[in-house]
């Protein structure tokens, strides 16, 4: 099914980027066989019970239909934001429902406010683009053409869109036609056992990784920049109890949602945007484990009304992918306190999706969108292994779109793609360094978007002693007297000849950088990813030069790394300056009670509330406690 999608699509966010997935799932809608290493895998948990049940249960559903949506809310938040079109075709066998087959595409322009309908500053699902509750696109088989109609009016590209549509639903056609054949080969008896012993399988193996973690409560916090509307940080938190194979995941004391696009919507659910770092875990120490739903079976959530991990309607969540890698950060860092040799570092903690829209001169103006590149950053290091360079394992299946490709089928000039030396946290495993992408559209009134930008203000943490990451930055005009940085992009226009430069966060290191391995910062210094000084600076290796290469001076290193030793005491997290500069003023204890506060008032109304907290208290000379939010609340709104 999956091949099927990626071969037969027609824009790039599928193509090149592989930003889709497909899957079999029982009559229940849950899945049980799931691709490992095709488009998207990381969306175990996702059910569509709500989508049957919306169409009016499996009773409902005859032979040769197809069904349609991209609604978060009344999916359960199967779709995550309204350009991820999915498409399910019940499979029968006898004139019952045997299993499901699902597939999604992430399409290229669902309508809204923007070519490609995404940016951070929509403040509401409406403003997001077309949104298509649960229907039959297909009845028995025949085409609702009043359905397809509206979903290509409501389009900037509706060529493009009708191909990536008929390309899933000629992979729902194959899962039908090869379900059939498995079917008849072992019997639906064996099929139907198969399906749920493959959950049971995957989720006793996944309680043997649980019951490896030892039992307690663990906390963690981290933080999205701002929300576009204000400098103020979105904190995610999350509270952690292991109890034998069970684990449970407490977001209560996560920030409300938000005006603008950064929002969740899961209803609540146990969705998969919640955990992706708990399933990183999983399928890390057990590779071999079947990728069913069946692993998520041992967790269980907490995930509050209101909370930026469960907003409600008519809350926007076009930009609703940085939330989830802040909790893949967030989960991890709770277990990081217990076994903290066995985890990364924060990467990069972002996938922003930098787009190219130009003027469609033939068609009279509209704009087309093509992805130039997804950008991460650097990944994470861990114990015994560096962070992968310009990719965090937190979005690795995304993939690149290669330069010769972008040249040839836009209007674009292509400056740089490369590593950035010297931009890797440095530790005994340093972290993976940071992409930079010039480009230079060759057109007049191009618009450039980048929605998933992060890790511009608070830096990707180090573990044990490892440093942390460096930031991201966006220039116009690098280089030249024009020169300009820019904050994170929602939309600019650009001229012809005019040059935008993206520069990722790296990832942050693992472990004291003094004990890294003086070979490895010499593979580095040869490689043009370290430079001398930081070989020195960071790592107290001492280059030399010899006479055909250079090579590690080891009396000088050794002398070097006694004299500028540290304490030796283990530090777990190292999160910069900019986060430890926030959190001397406001403590954990003051984001707490602040969303205590702001719990007894209506959703809409949180974010303001928020903002006006970090308002009053901006020239606070010390650190907030819970007693200054008290007193603060009380003034302000109705506070029990």
């Amino acid at each position: 099914m999956a091949h099927v999608i990626g071969r037969t699509s027609y824009s790039s966010y599928v193509t090149e980027s592989g930003d889709y997935a497909a899957a079999v799932a029982t009559p229940e809608g849950e899945f049980f066989s799931y691709p490992s290493s095709a488009g998207v895998t990381n969306f175990l948990g996702l059910t569509l019970t709500r989508v049957i049940e919306n169409i009016g249960g499996v009773g409902a559903l005859k032979e040769g239909d197809i069904i349609m949506t991209n609604d978060p809310y009344s999916s359960d938040g199967l779709s995550t934001h309204l350009p991820d079109v999915h498409i399910i075709k019940p499979l029968f066998h006898e004139g019952r429902v045997a299993a499901f087959a699902w597939c999604f595409v992430h399409t290229a322009d669902i309508g809204g406010s923007v070519p490609s309908s995404l940016t951070p500053a929509n403040t509401d699902i409406q403003m997001e683009g077309l949104r298509i509750p649960p229907v039959k696109l297909y009845e028995e088989g025949k085409l609702n053409e009043g359905i397809r109609n509206i979903y290509l009016a409501a389009t900037r590209i509706p060529t493009i869109m009708w191909g990536d549509l008929n390309g899933m639903i000629s992979a729902v056609n194959t899962a039908e036609r090869k379900f059939a054949e498995v079917v008849d080969k072992f019997g639906i008896d064996a099929v139907n056992e198969a399906m749920y012993e493959l959950l049971n399988i995957s989720e006793r193996r996944a309680r043997a990784v649980i019951e490896s973690v030892p039992d307690g409560s663990y906390s963690f916090a981290d933080y999205l920049d701002d929300d576009i509307e204000t400098d103020v940080p979105i904190r995610v938190a999350v509270d952690i109890e292991v109890k034998g194979s069970d684990i449970y995941l407490d977001f209560s004391r996560s920030d409300p949602q938000t005006h603008t696009a950064f929002n969740l919507i899961t209803n609540g659910s146990r969705h998969a945007y919640l955990y992706q770092g708990l399933l990183a875990l999983i399928v890390s120490e057990d590779p071999f484990i079947p990728i069913t739903g069946g692993i998520t079976h041992p967790f269980h959530v907490n995930v509050p009304k209101g909370s930026i991990a469960n907003a409600q309607y008519p809350a926007a969540g076009g930009i609703r992918h940085p939330v989830s890698l802040r909790y893949y950060n967030a989960v991890l860092g709770a277990l990081a306190r217990v076994i903290p040799d066995r985890l990364q570092a924060a990467g990069a903690g972002q996938a922003a999706i930098v787009t190219l829209s130009i003027p469609d001169k033939e068609q009279g103006g509209a704009y087309a969108a093509t992805v130039l590149e997804p950008l991460g950053g650097g990944g994470g290091a861990m114990n015994g292994h560096d962070g992968n360079d310009g990719i965090d394992s937190s979005s690795a299946y995304l993939k690149n779109t290669p330069i010769e490709w972008l040249e040839d089928m836009t209007d674009v000039l292509i400056h740089r793609y490369e590593l950035v030396p010297d931009s890797a946290g440095p530790g005994q495993y340093r972290g993976g360094n940071s992409i930079r992408l010039d480009f230079e559209p060759l057109c007049d009134d191009a618009i450039v978007g980048a929605r998933g930008q992060e890790r511009m203000s608070f830096q990707p943490w180090g573990l044990q002693s490892g440093n942390a990451g460096n930031l991201g930055r966006v220039f116009l005009d690098p280089g030249t007297e024009d020169e300009k940085e820019l904050s994170k992009l929602k939309m600019i226009h650009v001229k012809k000849n005019q040059v935008v430069s993206f520069i990722t966060p790296s990832g942050g290191g693992w472990g004291d950088p003094y004990k890294r391995e003086p070979k490895a910062v010499l593979s580095d210094v040869i490689n043009g990813l370290t430079s001398r000084e930081s070989a020195l600076n960071d790592y107290g290796v001492v280059i030399a030069d010899g006479p055909d290469d250079v090579y590690v001076d080891e009396k000088a290193t050794e002398n070097y790394r006694r004299e500028h030793a540290t304490s030796g005491e283990t530090k777990i997290y190292d999160f910069g300056v900019n986060r430890t500069g926030y959190e001397s003023r406001w403590s954990s204890e003051a984001s707490d009670e602040l969303v205590k506060a702001l719990d007894t008032i209506p959703y809409s109304m949180r974010s303001n509330y928020k903002h006006e907290a970090h308002e009053y208290f901006a020239d606070a000379e010390k650190t907030l406690i819970a007693e200054d939010i008290r007193q603060w609340a009380a003034k302000r709104i109705q506070y029990e």
